[in-house]
């Protein structure tokens, strides 16, 4: 089972991200469909684990491919939820989340190299069975490295 780490710690780091609309659009409906529940520690973890995403090339070289490469993150295989055009206060939290994150370099300590999560009330999937746990934040747990 999954040893709860000590509480999710935020800081600033030094890198803030010059990316278009298009993709700052989409990194907000990421946080929004993926941690829009979740505490800020875990929109940021959500944004953090984008940005991993990117970094690594394997998922595309835009945030929107990134959140959009095939059944990475399971409210894109739903069309409706894809073409929604949320509102309101949990929307909005999510919006200063990815501000935060992109222009102010907000992160999340020890998901530095995170590239995976998943909610901790599935069972344990496949591909996480060989990783390590980075952090257990509301309803996700982290794993280590994004490599497949």
């Amino acid at each position: 089972d999954v040893e709860v780490l000590k509480k999710a710690v935020t800081y600033q780091s030094k890198e803030t991200l010059k990316i278009s609309q298009k993709d700052f659009d989409c990194l907000v409906k990421n946080i929004f469909h993926e941690a829009g529940v979740e505490s800020y520690e875990g929109k940021i973890a959500v944004a953090q684990v984008t940005l991993n995403r990117l970094k690594s090339g394997r998922w595309g070289n835009a945030i929107c491919s990134v959140v959009f490469a095939k059944a990475q993150f399971s409210w894109t295989l739903d069309k409706k939820r894809v073409r929604m055009n949320p509102s309101g206060q949990l929307w909005d939290k999510s919006v200063k989340v990815a501000h935060e994150f992109v222009h102010t370099g907000k992160r999340v300590k020890g998901l530095e190299t995170s590239g995976f999560y998943h909610t901790d009330y599935i069972q344990r999937p496949d591909w996480a069975k060989t990783k390590k746990v980075a952090h257990k934040i509301g309803q996700h747990i982290f794993y280590k490295g994004v490599d497949a």
